[in-house]
């Protein structure tokens, strides 16, 4: 059973998903780089691309999006038509993106319109029917056949695991729910001029929910009453699930500004001794395998292998938590034995079956490489905290304004005074909604200009009093009070 925790006061948004014992995934939504999987927009073909079938898509971001020929619905009915046929520049286009713009590429998109619960996935011009392969065969020739003939025109379905708890009637109601849903979207498309968001699926308060069935989640804890309101409303499944929890720091296996830190660092220590070293690059992913600090006992015969058994549970781990994606190569300890490699194998196999992000296992190369791919859908985690991608050692400037804005917010003491540096208070002013922080704020803030620190200091906390007898004694000094 899985908890979800959803930090939605501070600008920059946190889920986690954690079990009795682990934080096994993390979701970092932040407006400098927000993450719009799934979003709709209304957008403008920019260029038509004949050597590459494709389209270039303004839809309001830094970069313009890539459209392929294959993710228009017209395409699907005839395969021969070329991309110049389908679509046109200037043209104001409904699109969704698939993945997220990842450093100088930018967004994917589809014409595939998807739109989903928990227990439905409507198409819009799917034109066709799926069903999940968790349901047992009877299950799902049953529920094809009586939804089927609910779909209207070029409708398609996607039935979920999560469908088989629901009645027909039920189901029905959830489509025309969906359809709806979708109607209203083009009638607010039709009033508008491209660029233009005209659905956001927020990552935080929807996407990380959706993810897993009713049955995976054992609580929702929100740290606004209101927020957990709009959730329960969107999700009266699980109203009895989701709570307000005011201290919801307490609830947390891990501080926030301690599992960032541990995400950044490229090396991690398993059980015994056994450590990881996890590199990025621009192409891939590569984690090393380093059994020199082990300290458990077997004979030479079997040592590689338990080496690797330990390290294979911490990779999964460590791929998922930290969002590693695309192509990945891990260097366990070597093998002679086939058997053991096979065995590895099998076993990673199984261990990744846990992650909702689809994993595919190649196995091992001739030269004892073993090789992965996980679908990127956001970016690594490391590359929004840290500065650098190879070398992860500290926090980027936008990371550290909101590290202070959680923990102005967390405080209680009745007032606080921050040295920061021009460069950091141009970056909070740029990032922080004062009128949102205020509403969250209990303590009083004052900014002190310094060239002193390293981006910022808290330099007194405590009472009123204190805090304003420092101010007095140092006139010259220019304090900035935010709230």
């Amino acid at each position: 059973m899985l908890d979800l925790i959803l930090l939605t006061k501070t600008t920059e948004k946190i889920g986690l998903v954690q079990n009795k014992h682990d934080i096994l995934e993390l979701a970092i939504d932040r407006p400098d780089q927000s993450q719009q999987l799934g979003s709709i927009f209304l957008g403008k073909v920019v260029t038509v691309d004949q050597s590459l079938q494709a389209v270039f898509v303004d839809i309001g971001q830094a970069q313009l999006a890539y459209l392929e020929k294959k993710e228009i619905p017209q395409f699907r009915k005839d395969q021969t038509q070329s991309i110049e046929s389908l679509l046109y520049e200037g043209q104001s286009i409904i699109v969704q993106i698939i993945k997220d713009a990842y450093q100088d590429k930018g967004a994917r998109l589809t014409m595939n319109i998807t739109i989903a619960n928990h227990a439905l996935v409507y198409l819009p011009y799917g034109n066709y029917l799926a069903v999940s392969k968790k349901l047992k065969q009877t299950q799902a020739d049953h529920l094809k056949e009586q939804l089927a003939p609910i779909c209207e025109a070029e409708e398609g379905l996607v039935i979920r695991t999560a469908a088989e708890q629901y009645s027909i009637d039920q189901l029905a109601d959830q489509i025309s729910q969906l359809r709806l849903f979708w109607q209203t979207l083009l009638t607010k498309a039709d009033k508008q001029r491209p660029p233009q968001m005209i659905y956001e699926d927020h990552l935080i308060t929807d996407r990380l929910i959706r993810k897993f069935s009713f049955e995976q989640i054992n609580q929702i804890y929100v740290d606004q009453a209101v927020i957990a309101n709009q959730i329960k409303a969107r999700y009266p499944e699980l109203e009895h699930k989701i709570s307000w929890e005011k201290q919801i720091d307490s609830i947390l296996h891990m501080p926030v500004d301690a599992l960032f830190q541990s995400i950044i660092q490229s090396e991690v220590v398993c059980d015994s001794g056994v450590t990881l070293v996890i590199d990025h690059t621009e192409a891939l992913t590569v984690i090393d395998v380093n059994s020199s600090g082990f300290t458990g006992k077997m004979n030479q015969y079997n040592f590689s292998y338990k080496v690797n058994q330990i390290a294979l549970k911490e990779i999964v781990k460590q791929i998922r938590l930290r969002n590693i994606s695309g192509m990945i190569v891990v260097d366990f300890l070597r093998m002679k034995d086939r058997k053991s490699q096979q065995s590895i194998v099998q076993q990673f196999k199984q261990a990744v079956n846990v992650d909702p992000v689809r994993t595919q296992i190649y196995g091992f190369t001739d030269l004892g490489l073993f090789e992965l791919t996980r679908k990127r859908e956001a970016p690594p985690h490391a590359l929004s905290l840290s500065k650098r991608l190879i070398e992860l050692r500290d926090f980027t400037l936008e990371s550290k304004v909101y590290q202070l804005e959680r923990k102005l917010i967390a405080t209680t003491d009745e007032a606080v005074l921050v040295e920061v540096t021009r460069e950091f208070r141009k970056m909070w002013d740029q990032l922080i909604d004062s009128k949102i922080f205020s509403q969250h704020v209990q303590t009083e803030v004052n900014f002190l200009e310094s060239k002193g620190v390293k981006d910022y200091h808290i330099k007194r906390s405590g009472s009123s009093e204190l805090i304003n007898e420092f101010i007095y004694e140092n006139k010259k000094l220019k304090v900035d009070k935010l709230n």
